[in-house]
């Protein structure tokens, strides 16, 4: 549980200066296309290496997947709150919750699975 705390602050810290970067009017010249891939590639890999330190840790998938949930969970979360900030509708928290739980879940038993090995 708690590499899923701290993955998921991790991965906080990482949706934050990327929702800086994106959604800031006066940042618009900056290109979309590697904010997105970055958008993408820093949570799954954050997913995946939390699950795997989980799994590592505990020699379980299950906890891989729990430990990736939970990252998931907060990373989502702030990025929800990232876009209410920037005055998207609240409705994004609850969004972004649940798709980083869903996400960092999936990905996390990935990870696990891989610390079995």
């Amino acid at each position: 549980m708690a590499e899923g705390v701290w993955g998921g602050i991790a991965l906080s810290l990482a949706v934050i200066l990327l929702a800086l970067l994106g959604l800031t009017p006066s940042l618009r010249w900056i290109p979309e296309v590697p904010l997105i891939v970055a958008a993408i590639a820093v949570p799954v890999a954050g997913y995946a290496l939390t699950g795997y330190r989980a799994g590592r840790r505990s020699g379980r998938m299950a906890a891989g997947a729990l430990a990736g949930a939970v990252a998931g969970c907060i990373s989502g979360a702030v990025g929800g709150i990232a876009y209410v900030l920037f005055g998207k509708s609240l409705l994004n928290i609850v969004v972004g919750l649940l798709l980083g739980a869903v996400a960092g879940g999936v990905i996390g038993a990935g990870g696990g699975v891989l610390a079995r090995r």
